[in-house]
């Protein structure tokens, strides 16, 4: 009976702790885009699990910070032991633009963890990023065909002066929102 009474309890505890996993977002800002997401495994779980949460905290965390997308730059996790519980922690820059390496926040956000993000943020006195400092994402930028933004240029304005020779940071420049 006493076994019985074990693997009821074992099993009751094994279904809580991915919900218990889930429990707080731990994060640290770096600069007014980079910050580092942090994970560790409450209860039972794995490396994986870890990094999955600590990706999804850092979508959300890039939606409460109001931007667009965000850019793994370093990640690392240890796997649980016998004396220590699974962990992950990776640092991301948040961007409003679209990037070759920059993955979708909504997407890949949760609710909840966008809502305590906010919280945090608010008790931090985080602001959100500056229009001027990100022209992108203000309502004036155009939109080229892929969705990346073009600034004050259209597109036949680009091309005409990469063929002339200008350098990527030179069209980039004369290209800003004003």
């Amino acid at each position: 009976m006493k076994g019985i009474k074990l693997g009821f309890w074992l099993c009751l505890l094994a279904l809580a702790a991915p919900e218990a996993g889930r429990a707080v977002i731990t994060f640290s800002q770096l600069s007014e885009d980079v910050f580092v997401v942090s994970h560790r495994v409450k209860f039972v779980g794995s490396r994986g699990q870890a990094m999955r949460l600590a990706y999804t905290k850092s979508a959300s965390l890039c939606v409460a910070a109001g931007f667009r997308y965000f850019r793994i730059l370093q990640q690392e996790s240890q796997a649980g032991s016998e004396y220590e519980t699974a962990n992950s922690s990776i640092r991301v820059k948040f961007s409003m633009s679209a990037g070759e390496e920059n993955l979708e926040c909504e997407k890949n956000a949760d609710p909840e963890y966008i809502a305590e993000a906010q919280a945090k943020l608010v008790k931090m006195g985080y602001r959100p990023p500056d229009p001027e400092r990100h022209p992108e994402s203000g309502p004036e930028a155009a939109e080229g065909p892929g969705g990346t933004p073009t600034g004050d240029c259209t597109i036949e304005q680009i091309v005409s002066m990469a063929k002339a020779g200008l350098e990527i940071d030179q069209i980039k420049a004369a290209c800003q929102t004003q």
